[in-house]
């Protein structure tokens, strides 16, 4: 756990992308948000560090998407990728619930850069909700874009935050559901406030 958030710490603070389109890795950052100061250790580090290739899909993955898509909602996909991200997007078939894929090896932007949630929300309007698992790059970058984050905590590795966090996609469903009806509460409430007013002007 310490690790994994020293790693999304240090890439958190990167707005723009590497040579291949994805997060930059700074390895001395790394290495100082991690406590580590010896230079044997670090180049150790250096020599073992890559980058996986493996991928799967979580079982509730298309349960959500599905949802999403009955409640008639745009769905965009922002994603810190290289060109390969959109192949597998397509080879897990999840290309048909989205309306738009924004990827930032394409638009030469990563999360938490709130311009790329600007492009998202040029695509799907706004008010807009951005779930992410990553608090440093989707929670502080959807904030900055004026975008309500929900914080997708499957392993408790932000139990600290006093964020909106969800354990799953389910839950994460259930709170776009609470703030659609949210949302329609105040344009009620807006409307009868307002229309008293306006026909005895």
């Amino acid at each position: 756990m310490k690790v994994y958030k020293a790693m999304m710490k240090s890439m958190g603070k990167f707005n723009y992308p590497d040579n291949e389109g994805s997060n930059p890795f700074d390895l001395n950052d790394f290495s100082y948000e991690l406590g580590i100061v010896s230079k044997e250790v670090i180049k150790e580090i250096s020599e073992k560090a890559k980058y996986g290739d493996s991928h799967f899909l979580y079982d509730d993955a298309i349960p959500f998407l599905e949802g999403v898509k009955s409640l008639g909602l745009r769905t965009i996909l922002v994603s810190n990728a290289t060109p390969r991200a959109r192949t597998i997007v397509m080879e897990y078939g999840l290309d048909r619930y989205l309306d738009y894929m924004i990827f930032s090896c394409d638009v030469g932007l990563i999360k938490p850069n709130p311009r790329i949630f600007s492009l998202a929300i040029e695509k799907g309007g706004f008010p807009a909700v951005h779930v992410g698992d990553i608090y440093e790059m989707d929670v502080l970058g959807a904030k900055r874009a004026f975008v309500k984050p929900i914080l997708l905590d499957r392993f408790g590795l932000y139990s600290e935050l006093k964020e909106r966090k969800v354990n799953d996609l389910r839950d994460a469903l259930r709170e776009i559901e609470k703030e659609i009806y949210d949302v329609s509460d105040i344009v009620k409430t807006t409307a009868t406030a307002t229309y008293p007013q306006n026909t005895s002007t």
